[in-house]
């Protein structure tokens, strides 16, 4: 099978701005094994993010690199902090906001933007600072507003805003003055895909950040995935390769196993999950993850090989769902929802018909198992059988769905308790 891809030229030829090409930056390994024939053009291959990010490989690279960020925020009190462009000052706290989700659906709210904590100080001449700080993995994402002086100004302006009592909590009460909001930085990892798409967002001219809001840490490979249920398929699929590195090590080359390792985890879900359940899908078990992957890495040539075998193993599947989440579709549609909101008057209900909808899915899903029974992921029958079968269970539950969209719908009008859920 070809490991090639277009993963390098399609990125050379977004960032044009000054900057070391891919196979010339430090700590980037070239092998003929890996997409696009190098480990950052690995990383950045499509199939492979699309793959991965379907088993969370992005979701952690956030989540734990905000873990180490915090760490290393919490050392570095009582030192010197940088402000871009400004006066620096002595950190005297640290304020976490990413941890409390409320926080970013208040400021996606009032059309803002958080960043991930708030740091405070102070400098000799008693003024008090306060500044953004934003976790960034992925540097090529990063642009100046993001933590600017403004964005701050603007969320500790919102009345009883969370931002503003989360930092007066950790203050111990009110904001000391005199206070300046400063120009925020990002914290990324020092490593080659930084050194690589770094100069690119920060020269040219598209340049989207100054250099100056930039703050490099250290990387820990090891802490970044100590613990995960896809963490131990490294161990199988790097010594495919056979690389001059060592994922314990090389970030990016922790990077690519991991989302390989990820990518594993999404299809053996896939392999596993039925076609149609009222339960949540399997999650993977370590286990028979690791035993699965193992037997898939027999005889292949590479790491990429076992991905690329187990997509093309998943596609027929893939066609099934697609085939029963066709038939296996509310038949309430919502064209009649909105019609019986306006019937009676609460077109401007917030939230309505979505809570509707969400109600008629759960119950549409549990009746429609119960009619036809759950149906595996490689189901004995013929398909075309089974989707039949569905088809009819799905026009006899019509009128009762229909009949508790009604009730639904009225529960939430003047006479009713106002809670469509019941």
């Amino acid at each position: 099978m070809s490991r090639r891809s277009d993963s390098g030229g399609h990125w050379e030829r977004r960032h044009r701005a000054p900057g070391p090409s891919i196979r010339s930056v430090a700590g980037n390994v070239v092998s003929d094994l890996l997409p696009g024939g190098s480990l950052i053009t690995a990383v950045l291959d499509r199939n492979l993010m699309a793959w991965s990010d379907r088993g969370g490989a992005s979701r952690v690279f956030g989540d734990r690199w905000s873990e180490q960020c915090t760490d290393a925020l919490h050392a570095s009190i009582g030192t010197s902090r940088p402000v871009p462009g400004g006066v620096s000052y002595t950190l005297r706290g640290v304020v976490r906001l990413d941890d409390n989700p409320q926080i970013a659906i208040e400021a996606g709210r009032h059309k803002l933007v958080n960043p991930d904590f708030v740091l405070y100080g102070d400098r000799p001449d008693g003024t008090h600072v306060l500044q953004s700080a934003d976790a960034k993995f992925a540097v090529d994402t990063i642009k100046s507003p993001q933590v600017s002086a403004e964005a701050l100004d603007a969320l500790l302006a919102v009345d009883g805003g969370l931002v503003g009592r989360a930092i007066e909590q950790a203050l111990h009460g009110r904001l000391l003055q005199p206070l300046v909001v400063e120009r925020g930085v990002f914290l990324s990892p020092i490593g080659p895909l930084t050194d690589y798409f770094l100069p690119r967002v920060t020269g040219g001219p598209r340049a989207t950040v100054d250099p100056r809001e930039v703050v490099l840490l250290p990387v820990d490979p090891v802490a970044m995935f100590a613990g995960l249920t896809m963490t131990p398929l490294i161990e199988t699929l790097a010594p495919l390769d056979g690389l001059p590195v060592s994922p314990r090590e090389n970030v990016l080359s922790a990077m690519y196993y991991f989302r390989l390792a990820c990518a594993c985890a999404w299809m053996w879900t896939e392999e596993h999950a039925p076609l149609l359940t009222a339960s949540p899908p399997p999650e993977p078990d370590t286990a028979r993850l690791s035993r699965e992957t193992s037997e898939r890495a027999r005889g292949v040539v590479s790491a990429y090989d076992v991905v690329l075998a187990w997509s093309s193993d998943i596609e027929q599947l893939e066609r099934s769902r697609q085939a029963m989440r066709h038939v296996a579709a509310v038949p309430v549609r919502m064209r009649e929802l909105r019609d019986m909101v306006a019937a009676v008057g609460l077109e401007d209900h917030p939230g309505l018909l979505r809570r509707v909808r969400g109600a008629l899915e759960r119950r549409y899903r549990t009746r429609l198992v119960e009619l036809v029974g759950e149906v595996p992921a490689r189901p004995e029958r013929p398909l075309p059988e089974i989707l039949d079968d569905v088809a009819v269970a799905t026009r006899k539950l019509y009128p009762e769905l229909r009949d508790l969209a009604a009730d639904l719908i009225d529960a939430a009008g003047p006479e009713g308790n106002g809670d469509p859920n019941q």
